[in-house]
């Protein structure tokens, strides 16, 4: 009797724990459409009026930051303001840069304070922009104030460019300088008995190597040391400068490090201040006074007392969008269209993190066919992908220039490959010396199991009517189909070659000498004439009003007006409540798993092998750069 009561308890507690699960999970959707819902209806009703005196802008940047903004309805910022957690998300660049900019030169704004705690990082030339912008700020002689509670490498270089930096008195700066780390999958390829036909050119063309080795070969590792070494020198030079330190300050070699280490017994608090790394130590309550001092006393309505401010959300939310143009153009006829090309390339139309051939072409028609553009700003921030894709992209580009409309390629962090491709051809290309670009080359991979099937029992047979037709997963490549693969990619290579050559105004010998895949910083791009200036996007708005005006024999005002296609409506939501779901799973199983580390190898085998999964060009030839974008 008593077994069977136990076994009914167990039953009754299996029951329960599935209840529970199903509620929760009831509960955590019905969060999400509510919040969903709210971030819709603030959408439509952003237009935030602030009056008198505000104190400091608060760049509180709860996330990372990214060239576009978050393509679905903000469902995170909603939970927040249900909840008051601080749920990271994607922040635009250029909205950060554009909130600063108008800071500068508003009289209700009296100062500018980086709140760092929740701030994931970005690249480094996205970090150098908003770096130039708090500049611009500093300039009109308002102080600029950095906190947190301890700095991450990325979190201190934007926080160098403040006036002040405080740091909690148990807190750190974590500089340790600049890795790239790859994961290789030769040995587990193996185990499963998979054969990964690789089909490329260019003795650098590493994208492919995680697939043929289980280390990086001597030549892409001598490359990536190059632009690598060439980076955190200009990590550590621009760190310098801003605090007026020597260069060996910012990170020291390891025997002084360890050495100086010693002397205060272990102390890397101490460490961090005898570096002059940071102004002072404080604590939140000795911030809070020293703000306050500083921009007045704000009380809210809970009693609770903190400096004057308005937060950056808000004060954004009071601008005109910069993405619909100049807000004193009320009928711009004369306007620079910006088109983004941020992500993988992939065939087809744009979908989260993957940016469509078909959506950039159709933007870049749209532009075309807009008599009021007389001149494209196209902004790439891309590893590259499908060589199908990338060129209709470019092909667009063409287009435009016939109809006698410049196109000015603004790059990120990222323009090499596919990316690369696309901004040959265009008439100025404007690179951050930190941009990772070239990567001229070109691959196909197409991996079979049959060998992997045998050990489970099951074959694979058939008949065709010619060797070209045997095209399977599950069956060998025949030798005919392996020389036609090699023979399409050394075609598409060669014509990689001709693209470059006419673009750039280079002979294909000259091309063939910095192209094989080798991957370039953009101060070296500059030298073998790959890039034509060193700059920001504020370099590639200036030269495309440049070219405008040429084309049209006059000087003239132009409106910045951003092309982007944003779901709208039904579908909106509907993506909307997609991404926050997944999202917030990712988040779930991140909090339960409580492991940082676990975390950052889940998103590097998505990186090498996920991007590998999304793939579709109809030839199977992709110019991408897969060790661009692991940068930490």
């Amino acid at each position: 009797m008593k077994t069977i009561f136990n076994f009914f308890k167990i039953i009754w507690k299996a029951i329960n724990f599935v209840r529970r699960v199903v509620m929760n999970l009831v509960f955590l959707l019905f969060v999400l459409f509510l919040a969903t819902i709210i971030s819709l209806f603030n959408s439509q009703t952003n237009n935030v009026q602030l009056v008198g005196e505000q104190g400091a802008l608060l760049l509180n940047l709860n996330g990372y930051l990214a060239d576009n903004r978050e393509k679905y309805l903000s469902w995170q910022r909603a939970l927040n303001e249900l909840d008051g957690s601080n749920i990271s998300r994607k922040i635009s660049t250029f909205d950060v840069v554009y909130a600063i900019e108008n800071a500068k030169n508003d009289d209700r704004i009296k100062g500018l304070v980086l709140d760092l705690n929740y701030f994931q990082g970005a690249d480094l030339p996205a970090l150098e922009y908003v770096g130039s912008a708090i500049q611009h700020f500093k300039a009109q002689h308002k102080p600029v104030i950095a906190l947190a509670g301890n700095y991450s490498q990325s979190q201190y270089f934007l926080a160098s460019f403040a006036d002040e930096i405080y740091l909690n008195p148990m807190g750190t700066v974590d500089i340790h300088g600049l890795s790239a780390q790859n994961l290789y999958f030769k040995s587990m390829l193996d185990k499963l008995e998979i054969t990964p036909h690789i089909f490329r050119v260019g003795t650098y063309k590493s994208a492919v190597e995680p697939f043929l080795r289980d280390d990086m070969s001597p030549a892409a590792k001598a490359n990536a040391e190059r632009w690598l070494n060439g980076m955190w020198i200009n990590f550590r030079d621009i760190v310098a400068k801003n605090r007026q330190i020597e260069p060996n300050q910012v990170l020291p070699d390891s025997p002084q490090y360890l050495a100086d280490l010693k002397a205060l017994k272990g102390d890397s608090s101490a460490y961090v201040k005898q570096r002059k790394l940071i102004t002072e130590f404080t604590t939140m309550a000795e911030i809070q006074q020293k703000l306050t001092a500083l921009f007045g006393e704000n009380t809210q309505d809970n009693d609770v007392t903190e400096f004057k401010n308005v937060d950056f959300d808000t004060y954004l939310s009071a601008l005109p969008d910069r993405q619909l143009g100049d807000s004193h153009f009320s009928n711009p006829t004369h306007k620079i269209a910006v088109v983004n090309v941020e992500g993988a390339i992939v065939d087809g139309e744009s979908y989260e993190n993957e940016v469509g051939g078909d959506t950039i072409a159709n933007l870049l028609h749209q532009a075309a066919n807009d008599e009021t553009v007389k001149a494209v700003i196209l902004r790439v921030n891309s590893p590259g992908g499908s060589a199908f894709a990338s060129e209709v992209i470019r092909q667009e580009i063409d287009n435009l220039q016939a109809l006698g409309k410049p196109v000015v390629t603004s790059m990120g962090a990222e323009a090499a490959s596919g990316g690369y491709w696309i901004a040959s051809t265009t008439d100025y290309i404007v690179a951050n010396k930190n941009t990772i670009t070239g990567s001229i080359g070109i691959f196909s991979i197409f991996p079979t199991f049959e060998n992997s099937l045998k050990k489970i029992g099951i074959s694979a047979d058939g008949i065709s009517t010619s060797k070209l037709s045997e095209l399977s997963s599950t069956s060998p490549l025949s030798d005919e189909l392996k020389e036609v693969f090699q023979l399409e990619i050394e075609q598409g290579y060669e014509r990689f070659l001709d693209v470059v050559s006419r673009g750039r105004h280079l002979s294909k010998a000259e091309v063939d000498k910095i192209a094989q895949g080798q991957v370039w910083l953009g101060q070296d791009a500059l030298q073998y004439k790959l890039v034509d200036e060193l700059g920001d996007f504020e370099t590639a708005v200036k030269k495309a009003q440049e070219l405008a005006d040429q084309q049209i024999g006059e000087k003239a005002n132009y409106s910045i007006e951003w092309f982007d296609e944003e779901p709208q409506g039904f579908k909106a939501l509907l993506q909307s409540l997609q991404q926050g779901a997944k999202s917030l799973v990712k988040t779930s199983v991140s909090e339960m798993v409580g492991l940082a580390e676990v975390k950052q190898v889940q998103d590097q085998l998505r990186n090498q092998l996920g991007i590998l999964g999304k793939f579709n060009d109809p030839k199977g030839q992709y110019l991408y750069c897969l060790n661009c974008g692991v940068v930490k």
